[in-house]
């Protein structure tokens, strides 16, 4: 640790804020001992103006304990001892920095986090200066791992006079989901397959079964279901059931329908805006009695930015036209293509097909899929 070291003290409610403000300043502690309104530590001398900050905006006291000011102590001991004194101090602390640690880093989890296992190497004696033949480090990654459950690993290693242990939180795990309960489909369907590894298949390929039914009891029978001294055990219901599924839907077309086909005629007008204010509106008296109407919008970036709005109307004639077998199929490919995306992911077709009949005036035509899916849920 270069430079001066001060033992310091903050006092307050806040402790736990103090030590989240300095881990987010980046500004390292040592040889931390946290009490439940009071904490201990010792700091550069360069970052007391910026935790004396943090405590003051966290309500809290600081104080100073005390300082080690080595590079004056050197000073002096080089004015007053002479050169050969000054050799032998340089000397003695190498051979002290070769022998011992004089701080604890610990990197890679929080401030709070941080202060506990400090907290817990001091319990097992390394503290402050420690003989470095005392300091097992694969002694301190089983403690530090050990701590607690959510540490996936902890790393210590020897750095000149510091020891640096370094700790990594685990990754949240993964809520499970509920595993209780019996299976139901979640369709109507004709049952294809059953896989079971836990629970009692209640239905068999070939069975024909309705939304919400169950298909796998949550529990195992010993013995034989006709004996009245037959006993269930109760177990989680887990496997899968397929069946054939049906998808549909349901077009009605008129024989005769109206349509509206353009003349050729028609009118354009265009409206200027200047900063969405219409300074110019448009000339709207077509006098066409049906029409379509086509709208632009352009935007054009000048000294002063202004809008054109176009409309153009179509004049249209109405008329009765039979429907015929092309617009028939055209109507059937869309209705076939939306049915389509609605289709479990899960799902293979089998088969799609189509069932027509025309009505007085109305042609009533019903499309299908036929998938195979799973049909099994949870119950809810």
């Amino acid at each position: 640790m270069k430079g001066c070291n001060v033992r310091a003290r903050v006092r307050g409610e806040d402790v736990a804020g103090f030590l989240s403000a300095v881990c987010a300043e980046k500004t390292v502690l040592y040889d931390i001992n946290r009490g439940e309104k009071e904490l201990n530590f010792l700091c550069r001398e360069k970052d007391e103006g910026v935790l004396k900050k943090i405590a003051a905006s966290k309500g809290l006291a600081f104080e100073v304990v005390s300082r080690k000011n080595t590079s004056t102590r050197l000073k002096q001991i080089l004015r007053h001892a002479g050169a050969l004194s000054a050799a032998l101090v340089v000397a003695a602390t190498f051979v002290a920095s070769r022998f011992f640690v004089f701080s604890v880093a610990v990197e890679g989890v929080s401030a709070e986090r941080a202060a506990e296992i400090t907290s817990i190497l001091a319990g097992y004696g390394v503290d402050g200066i420690t003989l470095k033949s005392r300091i097992n480090t694969d002694e301190i990654e089983k403690i530090v791992a050990g701590q607690s459950d959510d540490l996936a690993f902890a790393e210590a290693y020897i750095d000149g006079v510091k020891l640096v242990v370094s700790a990594k939180e685990q990754l949240p795990q993964p809520v499970k989901e509920n595993e209780e309960g019996a299976l139901y489909s979640c369709a109507d369907a004709i049952v294809t397959r059953v896989e079971v590894s836990g629970g009692t298949a209640l239905v068999k390929p070939g069975d024909t079964v309705r939304r919400g039914q169950t298909l796998i009891g949550d529990y195992i029978v010993v013995g034989d279901v006709a004996d009245p001294e037959h006993k269930e055990i109760q177990t989680a219901a887990k496997g899968e059931v397929y069946g054939r599924v049906w998808y549909y839907t349901r077009l009605l077309i008129p024989e005769f329908r109206t349509v509206f086909t353009r003349t050729g005629n028609k009118h354009t007008s265009t409206a200027l805006y200047v900063r969405d204010k219409c300074i110019l509106p448009q000339n709207v008296n077509h006098g066409y009695e049906d029409f379509d109407a086509v709208t632009e919008r352009t935007q054009v970036n000048s000294v002063i930015p202004f809008s054109l709005v176009t409309t153009t109307w179509y004049e249209t004639v109405k008329s009765t036209v039979k429907t015929d077998d092309a617009y028939i199929e055209s109507e059937v490919y869309v209705a076939f293509a939306s049915l389509k995306t609605q289709l479990d992911p899960s799902a293979t077709v089998e088969a799609s097909y189509k069932s027509q009949k025309k009505v007085d005036n109305l042609y009533i035509i019903i499309i299908y899929y036929e998938v195979e899916q799973p049909i099994c849920c949870r119950e809810a």
